[in-house]
């Protein structure tokens, strides 16, 4: 079977992640699918199993022609959209994976978020949607969201439930880190609400001493920067935002050091992060939405979204467990690849 891969839409982040690990899944799992990835010149994508071209689309209206335009021509058994978009109609069977929250109900509801949700963008995934022979949620949770916006898309929606990252890496050192600290992980998508959780942990610390340093590591704009800084107030000595890293083994020993990773975000499809944590016995203090109680499955202490006043509650009084039992997501990426090779099969007959 010729399976053609539109990775396109990709360039960096949870998008990329799922796609590598996903791909060499299903390359191990059927050793005969001729897999043919399609990628932008921006994309971080690499190492991907079968053959790889590079598309010169040099902006996203440009790619947004070309898989409307011409990628519905391409011959293949199986044409797979694994990142929201794809042609409105094609000659090829499609399978659409969708991974943007914000494009259905609770993203919808945050004003926030709407310049990642412009008319044209949304009009395309819904063209996608329309045009697909199967579309897939990559949890439960995200699934209820899509079904409860778009009714019309349920008799061919799918669930298939993502794999997590596995650590293959060896902890290494992270240098800037405290002997003791909390630990988030900051984004410039504003629905991440990393300011919330700096207001709580100053909060916190304002009320105890024993509230260790709060650790950042990701991207954030310069008014986000500032933002943080300023929530920190009197404590912002101990707020350190680290910015991002690329070494996997240096993330994983900040999630093994951590006295407890904290989330605010208020919008998530199937957050990795959690999953990643928790494997190395990290503490979780999260917002309570229904994708954190999917992918946690109840380890975890769980705080309203927004309720800055809780969450510090929570910091102050040490409500979780250092040193937490290791735990894993259930879903392994075989088993996700046997379920997305079983539906190239029904889709294609």
């Amino acid at each position: 079977m010729k399976v053609l891969v539109d990775a396109l839409p990709l360039r960096h982040g949870g998008g990329v992640t799922y796609l590598q690990a996903q791909l060499a899944a299903l390359a191990a799992t059927d050793p005969d699918l001729d897999l043919h990835t399609l990628v932008a010149p921006w994309t971080t994508l690499a190492g991907l199993p079968g053959r790889t071209s590079t598309v010169r689309v040099g902006s996203v209206p440009v790619r947004f022609g070309y898989e409307i335009g011409r990628l519905p021509f391409a011959r293949a058994d199986v044409l797979y959209c694994p990142a929201n978009f794809g042609p409105a109609a094609a000659r090829t069977p499609t399978v659409l994976t969708l991974h943007n929250p914000n494009y259905y109900r609770a993203g919808l509801a945050l004003a926030e978020t709407a310049p990642v949700r412009s008319r044209w963008k949304l009009w395309a995934n819904r063209a996608a949607m329309r045009g697909a022979a199967a579309v897939v949620a990559i949890s439960e949770s995200f699934a209820d969201e899509v079904r409860a916006t778009l009714p019309w898309v349920a008799p061919k929606l799918r669930v298939i439930r993502s794999g997590a990252p596995q650590w293959t890496e060896p902890s290494a050192p992270l240098p800037g880190l405290p002997s003791q600290y909390l630990l988030t992980i900051a984004s410039e998508a504003p629905h991440k609400r990393v300011a919330d959780v700096v207001r709580g942990w100053a909060q916190a610390a304002a009320r105890s001493s024993a509230v260790p340093p709060l650790v950042a590591i990701g991207g954030l704009t310069a008014e986000q920067r500032a933002q943080c800084e300023s929530a920190a107030g009197p404590r912002r000595a101990d707020l350190h935002l680290l910015g991002r890293t690329g070494d996997r083994g240096q993330l994983r020993w900040a999630f093994e050091h951590a006295s407890a990773l904290v989330s605010m975000s208020v919008l998530e499809a199937f957050p990795l992060t959690p999953a990643e944590a928790g494997s190395v016995g990290c503490p979780l203090v999260l917002s309570d939405i229904p994708p954190h109680r999917e992918v946690t499955l109840g380890h975890a202490t769980f705080v309203a979204p927004g309720a800055v006043a809780e969450l510090a509650d929570v910091l102050a009084e040490g409500q979780f467990v250092p040193g937490s039992k290791p735990w894993e997501w259930p879903v392994t990426w075989a088993e996700n690849a046997r379920a997305l090779r079983s539906l190239f099969g029904e889709v294609s007959r």
